[in-house]
């Protein structure tokens, strides 16, 4: 019975070392596999809406939104060039009209389509200056693009005047 309860002693030891070293592995591989995906720190996250506008705000959507007006312009004034007459009426759109009436909307589209996470990294994103080189870039060609948009905008509201650009049938009835 003594070799019996000596055997029984040693595998119950040989059992013991095996689930502690077991259990030793896994601690060690869940450390090192958490060193490899960190778990995300809680941080304050804004209120979407704060997130949302300074995302457009960062992006410059406003600027772009009131710089569009020169479409109208270019189509209202007819005078195929930049004039200061023009000049003074995209400023006029942009107030009576501009960013400021529409700001919410966006805002609320953004808010409904990324959450609070996603509107932080494209805020994140949008910080980033080569980011904000490209959106300067985008600006300042639509701005440059200004003398030649007037002008095709002006040829083609000639064109469709003088009955070179044919309306679709059925379409004004």
């Amino acid at each position: 019975m003594n070799k019996f309860k000596l055997k029984l002693l040693s595998f119950s030891s040989l059992l013991l070392l095996v689930c502690m070293s077991l259990s030793s592995y896994t601690a060690i591989a869940l450390a090192e596999k958490s060193q490899d995906f960190p778990t995300p720190i809680a941080v304050p996250v804004k209120l979407k809406k704060q997130l949302a506008r300074e995302v457009l705000v960062e992006l410059g959507v406003g600027k772009q939104y009131d710089l569009y007006f020169w479409n109208s312009v270019d189509l209202a004034y007819g005078a195929g060039t930049r004039t200061k007459v023009g000049e003074w009426l995209q400023k006029t759109l942009a107030q009576v009209a501009g960013w400021k009436y529409v700001e919410s909307q966006y805002v609320s589209r953004l808010e409904a389509n990324f959450s609070a996470i996603e509107l932080q990294e494209l805020l994140e994103l949008a910080k980033r200056p080569l980011m904000k080189k490209l959106l300067l870039t985008e600006i300042q060609a639509f701005e440059e693009t200004g003398e030649k948009r007037a002008l095709l905008l002006f040829r083609a509201w000639e064109d469709y005047n003088a009955g070179k650009i044919n309306v679709p049938q059925g379409l004004l009835k």
